[in-house]
């Protein structure tokens, strides 16, 4: 399973959007899914691909029931390759962990999921009633396009998790909005940096009057934006360290004041901004400098009990009073999941987690984001308890964790069938 995960995690599959292309997502991305069909064919699943190659799945039974695993095999971009132990794509295998663009997030769950489903089908424990299928995303990390591709074709399964996220279980993921901001040209001054909004950035380099300078951070996910060190805000302050008049900048001032003090939420903007699944979070996630301007994209986890709507009229009305030459746009948006924890699915999944691991925990909200937002039924199990590390260098998965991950899928695949 070790070997699989490693080789799986060995092709760069950043999702590429071009839909117009027989390979909507990249060549590299569709080699994904070919590896990940083709081991399901070795473990005689059931296989089935898109014949646009925009996503596929593989299952085992043949009820009417489906029970849908939702997998994805994109990644993000390995960030500064300088802070990997080798390179994010020569996985290498330790002596606790694997440590791989995509170990975690979400080949390595991919892989397990394939696994359990294996065990099922080899001990005979596929009810008459039910289909299990696993199904192969390849574009979660950008527009989450692959998998809505199937939800056209093949609609909802009946139950559904995805093993996408953070263990025990998690029942709410906030609203996710991606906006850029742009700021009037500073002459004399380029600076870029980041590559994908919900990814810290952890390299940026700038110029004033032609002198270069490269600030690096530390890079984990944009919805934990506390866990690293962003190379942009750092850069930013950099910069003022030496020359403050450049706070006189609408872009210095902007950062400056909102990003101050290793505080994420941004309450001049957005005033309270918090519920039960925590408080809003920002990321700065790429800057970067055209002919007219300079353009941030940032990347904001709303509680679940705010709107698009709340998040936009808060900006600008924040812009309106403080900011009157900076421009917003919206780049994208994911809508909030919630699903009851006393519903039957969330009780059998944390139930069946706590048994497996001998605790009492409770079901969570994250910021992150998960098939679980775009299909019916369905919320984020697993695998791991480390999800911060999934976006930044050394993504690992601990030995530990997907022994008892692949024990813990076994007997949900078993529980599901029976009481479901």
């Amino acid at each position: 399973m070790i070997n699989h995960i490693a080789n799986i995690c060995k092709i760069p599959s950043i999702s590429v959007e071009q839909l117009d292309n027989n390979l909507p997502f990249g060549s590299n991305a569709n080699d994904a899914l070919d590896f990940a069909l083709n081991l399901a064919k070795s473990f005689n699943f059931e296989t089935y691909k898109d014949s646009k190659n925009r996503y596929g799945f593989a299952q085992i039974g043949q009820g009417k029931k489906i029970l849908g695993i939702l997998v994805h095999l994109d990644v993000v971009p390995a960030g500064d390759e300088k802070q990997w132990k080798t390179s994010a794509f020569v996985p290498v295998i330790a002596d606790d962990r694997i440590i791989a663009r995509g170990s975690l997030d979400d080949k390595g769950p991919a892989i397990i999921n394939m696994y359990a489903m294996k065990y099922i089908l080899d001990n005979n424990l596929i009810s008459n009633d039910w289909t299990i299928r696993i199904i192969f995303g390849i574009s979660e990390e950008t527009t989450m396009k692959s998998m809505k591709y199937y939800l056209e074709d093949f609609g909802h399964p009946d139950v559904s998790y995805t093993p996408d996220g953070e263990w025990p279980l998690i029942f709410a993921e906030k609203l996710i909005y991606q906006a850029n901001f742009i700021f009037n040209k500073i002459d004399n001054f380029v600076i870029n940096g980041g590559s994908v909004a919900n990814q810290i950035p952890d390299k940026v380099t700038f110029s004033i009057n032609d002198e270069v300078q490269t600030i690096y951070g530390i890079s984990g996910h944009g919805s934990t934006p506390n866990k690293g060190e962003n190379a942009i805000i750092k850069s930013i302050n950099e910069i003022l360290k030496n020359k403050g008049h450049f706070i006189n900048f609408d872009l210095f001032k902007f950062i400056h004041n909102n990003f101050k003090n290793n505080d994420f939420s941004m309450p001049s903007v957005f005033k309270n901004f918090e519920d039960f699944s925590g408080k809003l979070t920002a990321n700065i996630g790429i800057i970067k400098t055209n002919r007219n301007s300079h353009v941030i994209t940032t990347d904001f986890r709303v509680p679940v009990s705010k709107s698009i709507n709340d998040v936009s009229k808060a900006i600008q009305e924040y812009l309106t009073s403080n900011f009157n030459n900076v421009k917003f746009e919206v780049s994208g948006t994911k809508n909030a999941m919630f699903m009851p924890v006393d519903s039957k699915l969330v009780k059998l999944l944390i139930d069946t987690y706590n048994e497996g691991m001998k605790t009492n925990e409770i079901p969570i909200a994250i910021g992150g984001g998960t098939y679980a937002r775009i299909v019916k039924n369905c919320v984020a199990f697993g695998s791991t308890k480390y999800m911060h590390v999934m976006h930044g260098p050394n993504e690992f998965f601990l030995f530990d964790e997907i022994k008892k991950s692949l024990e813990i899928y076994i007997n949900t695949l078993i529980r599901i069938q029976e009481e479901l």
